[in-house]
């Protein structure tokens, strides 16, 4: 059951089966105005992981008129339906700034939401990870979907779960903002919910100085042995949470450089408390795979579902670090290539975002970082290694540079790739293809020259063409590219081994 799919989640859910997750956890973009880059920090290589900034064009309307066709045949998406056009007045049907991105923030998540509620067995629930920019949104949108044959309360909402943390902050003209909320829904009244998983140690609060437990009659044998159950049993916590840490302050063990990654143990809590072992747990924006990880930690099933190659990486090197995990064989993929006979799969209908994302995936393979779809000027990949210059008595910045073809690979654009490598003063340039060089191409090569460092001669110009070879043994590529040793080829920083039957403690680092 365990899976992983690369693409639009509201089409991966809409082929889903109905009732057949116990369990979504999950954490959407927030509307926050933010973009999110991963794995960048060169001015030069701004390559969006995603984009967490919304506006109302083509495709929103397109996602509201689609909601307002299944409204005429679907109860979920008339209550959709209903909700967003009462919105519509509330943000008064504005297309611009703040109020028309959330108008379409709502025609994004609308559907998505509608199709989670489809898929959840009605002893399931969802824990819906958001923020205070549009919590109070999102909460209307689950009341109108969860409660769609309920008009007169709402039955299915349990808790609007404050998540607090702290950190530095820049704000000046208003308090610093160190919460998001946590939406959690039953599917019915019969949705399962476990105190026991969701326990923290009792500490007694009194203000007389007497113990919170002596109420009524109760003798002082009877308060101590209250007590002392508690103080062994813990108490259900309570819908404020600050005992995780916040975005950017997890342990150096767990974080992996994803811009928006969350703590485990927080996703742990709401997994232990709303579902059992056995359990199918469903992230339609897994992101790189926080709650993936509790769900397999906890022993659980899983399917996590992402649009961004980018995004899927990290939690495929993840899985592995943490659990000793292996894609096809320990789990599914689908949408993301494992095999030449996926990739030329991949690329068949020609679609450009796909090679975009394909672009993506080969260059962080070489440990780059992948360059914006346009405006890149003719490179899809950029790296950089400081080496010590023995002559300068000091480090120097290194540049790589990386360049993907898809198609069969021509002299023009060999000679175009190397006039960029001399444009950008690059020391190394990789030519990556999936066929075959031809001897010209390797005479350009041997025009390039080499690059020296600490007397190693590396070819300023190198091929790599992607085949099953390094499919079945991604460590070859350092036998392929020539790169000096200060370059460690691996596009994701390795997690903390999770050892079966023990609860991890994260190492406060």
């Amino acid at each position: 059951m365990n899976k992983l799919y690369f693409g639009d989640n509201l089409e991966i859910l809409r082929e889903m089966d109905d009732e057949q997750v116990n369990l979504i956890c999950t954490d959407p973009p927030f509307n926050s105005g933010r973009d999110y880059n991963a794995f960048i920090d060169d001015s030069v290589a701004q390559k969006k992981a995603f984009t967490d900034t919304w506006t109302w064009d083509t495709a929103a309307q397109d996602a509201r008129a689609d909601i307002e066709r299944r409204a005429h045949t679907c109860d979920t998406y008339k209550a959709l339906e209903e909700c967003l056009r009462g919105y519509d007045l509330v943000l008064r049907r504005t297309v611009s700034g703040n109020k028309g991105a959330m108008r379409a923030y709502l025609a994004f998540m609308g559907p998505r939401l509608a199709e989670m509620h489809r898929v959840l067995a009605p002893t399931g629930s969802i824990y819906l990870h958001c923020d205070p920019t549009a919590s109070h949104y999102l909460k209307g949108l689950m009341d109108a979907i969860w409660d769609q044959n309920n008009r007169a309360k709402n039955e299915y909402f349990r808790n609007e779960i404050v998540w607090g943390y702290k950190g530095p902050s820049s704000a000046k003209r208003w308090f610093p903002r160190k919460h998001d909320i946590i939406l959690f829904y039953g599917k019915t009244e019969f949705a399962f919910f476990n105190p026991d998983g969701a326990r923290v140690t009792y500490t007694r609060v009194t203000r007389t100085g007497s113990s919170s437990l002596a109420r009524g009659n109760r003798t002082s044998e009877e308060v101590k042995a209250l007590e002392a159950a508690y103080t062994e049993r813990g108490k259900l916590v309570e819908d404020y949470w600050v005992d995780f840490p916040g975005p950017g302050h997890m342990s150096k063990h767990e974080r992996l450089g994803y811009p928006t990654q969350k703590s485990r143990l927080l996703y742990e809590r709401m997994i232990k408390a709303s579902s059992n072992k056995g359990d199918i747990v469903l992230d339609p924006f897994c992101g790189c795979g926080t709650t993936i990880d509790a769900a397999h930690t906890l022993h659980r099933q899983w399917m996590g579902i992402d649009i961004t190659i980018l995004a899927l990486d990290p939690m495929r090197q993840r899985l592995k670090d943490r659990h000793g995990l292996e894609p096809s064989i320990d789990y599914q993929i689908e949408g993301y290539p494992t095999n030449m006979q996926e990739v030329r799969k991949f690329l068949k209908e020609g679609d450009k975002r796909k090679y975009h994302d394909f672009s993506n995936w080969a260059v962080t393979r070489l440990g780059l970082k992948p360059t914006r779809d346009v405006g890149d000027g003719g490179l899809d990949g950029v790296g950089h290694v400081m080496l010590w210059n023995p002559q300068l008595m000091k480090e120097t910045d290194a540049r790589i540079l990386a360049e993907v073809k898809t198609g069969r690979p021509t002299i023009t654009q060999v000679r175009a790739f190397c006039h960029v490598m001399d444009q950008h003063k690059a020391e190394i340039g990789i030519f990556i293809t999936l066929k075959p060089i031809s001897p010209s191409m390797r005479q350009e090569a041997e025009n390039m020259g080499s690059f020296i460092h600490n007397g190693q001669h590396y070819p300023r110009l190198q091929f790599w063409q992607i085949d099953d070879a390094y499919f079945e043994n991604p460590d070859i590529i350092n036998k392929i590219v020539q790169l000096p040793v200060e370059w460690r080829i691996r596009p994701s920083q390795k997690s903390e081994r999770h050892f079966a039957g023990q609860q991890a403690e994260l190492l406060r680092g």
